[in-house]
């Protein structure tokens, strides 16, 4: 039997990977991509005929963002040469089922679960095809696609991000109590929507992801609040045009949490159609990635990520940048006043949290344990409630009222 054949029969020998000159042994190889603007990184990998697939292992991959809007990456095996590819993104269930097989077979169960976790998207590398890069608004889709089937549940599985939500819920149900009407931007699966429809409220909301307002049209039906919810789906800077039809004045309060006013770089064409909806004396909250928060900041340059500290400062952070997958667009409290004004005042600014990590460690939250967090919480509760500390918070929630004044002129709808 030739050498050849007893490497093929080998278990621990991938002959896939051979017609792209990477190495063959299962689980030891790992390939280089190159992206522009940015740094080489070393990554797992699975091939099936003409494709290869990557993954990424974190939420805040800024190579794969890169990537996709690019629609090329460079491949190299290490110490081999490099190859020019198309690159394009793997969201659909599907097709990250067969990724997620590919990377299963090669590498195992447990260290799939370990390096992988809940696969969401893929990037598929094929050489000799041209470049397909995708437009800002098709990577913002699809990214909240990919993860909506367990958006859910990764909110009851990370304790950090679940205490910032539940801190906004609070805040929200009293601050629309007895307004009806509310219409919601960017809802996700619905975590604030389907509280608030629980206390009475009608909600209209409008998000860019298709697959989020399914899950929420879907989770809503399940608990018996479909009947009060109406959806739309579209970016936050097209709000006239989706909601053309609505009278001036359809909504009592307006609000939007975590997300959709630090994704969108033309907010100001979104402004006055908030105006026209939203009826004199009615109220709009939002919340607002903080331009810088000192606890941020501090929490960066003590795990040691002084390039994250520093993008914190900046207007526009890069997919990937901090702890987030996309492009956001920063603003401090008074940026938002000059933006919003004189069509809206200024009611309130209140820290989310003032303490709270800007990522969420399951590390430190078993460190920490359940009387500790719980303790934890209190004395953040308190600290937040404080005047001024919203200017430590990574989260600020900002409250307006909708004036009876005309917008400046080139604000109108």
């Amino acid at each position: 039997m030739s050498a050849e054949r007893v490497r093929d029969e080998d278990p621990e020998v991938d002959p896939r990977s051979r017609a792209w000159g990477l190495p063959t042994r299962r689980r030891d190889d790992l390939l280089e991509l190159k992206v522009a603007h940015g740094r080489p990184v070393r990554l797992r990998y699975a091939v099936d005929g003409p494709r290869l697939f990557v993954a990424p292992s974190r939420a805040d991959a800024d190579w794969f963002a890169r990537a996709i809007r690019s629609g090329t990456a460079r491949v190299r095996a290490i110490g081999g040469a490099e190859v020019e590819c198309a690159a394009t993104a793997v969201f659909r269930p599907e097709e990250i089922e067969r990724v997620a097989s590919l990377l299963r077979e090669k590498y195992g169960d447990v260290a799939f679960a370990r390096w992988f976790g809940r696969l969401s998207r893929a990037l598929a590398l094929e050489p000799g095809r041209p470049p397909v890069p995708v437009s800002p608004d098709e990577l913002l889709r699809d990214e909240f696609d990919s993860v909506a089937p367990f958006y859910e549940d990764s909110i009851g599985a990370h304790g950090i991000d679940r205490y910032l939500k539940v801190r906004v819920a609070e805040r929200l149900g009293l601050l629309f109590e007895g307004l009806d009407p509310l219409l919601e931007i960017g809802p996700g699966t619905g975590y604030h929507t389907l509280r608030l429809r629980k206390a009475g409220h009608h909600l209209f909301a409008v998000d860019v992801s298709p697959r989020m307002l399914e899950e929420l049209g879907r989770r809503a039906a399940g608990k018996g609040g479909g009947a009060g919810l109406e959806t739309r789906v579209g970016r936050f800077r097209d709000l006239e045009a989706l909601l053309s039809d609505l009278p001036d004045g359809a909504f009592a309060g307006g609000f939007s949490a975590f997300g959709a006013f630090n994704l969108e770089p033309e907010i100001d064409r979104a402004i006055p159609s908030l105006y026209r909806l939203l009826r004199p004396g009615g109220r709009l909250a939002f919340t607002s990635l903080n331009r810088p928060g000192v606890s941020p900041l501090g929490w960066e340059l003590a795990m040691g990520r002084p390039g994250a500290a520093f993008r914190r400062v900046s207007e526009v952070v890069e997919a990937g940048g901090i702890r987030y997958p996309l492009e956001l667009y920063l603003r401090s409290p008074s940026a938002w006043d000059r933006l919003l004004a004189p069509g809206f005042r200024p009611l309130s600014r209140e820290a989310v949290s003032v303490a709270a990590p800007p990522f969420d460690s399951d590390r430190l939250v078993r460190w920490v344990g359940t009387r500790g967090g719980e303790r934890a919480k209190a004395l953040d509760g308190r600290l937040s409630r404080w005047p001024g500390s919203w200017v430590a918070a990574e989260w600020v929630l900002l409250t307006y009222e909708r004036t009876g004044r005309d917008p400046p002129h080139g604000h109108r709808a």
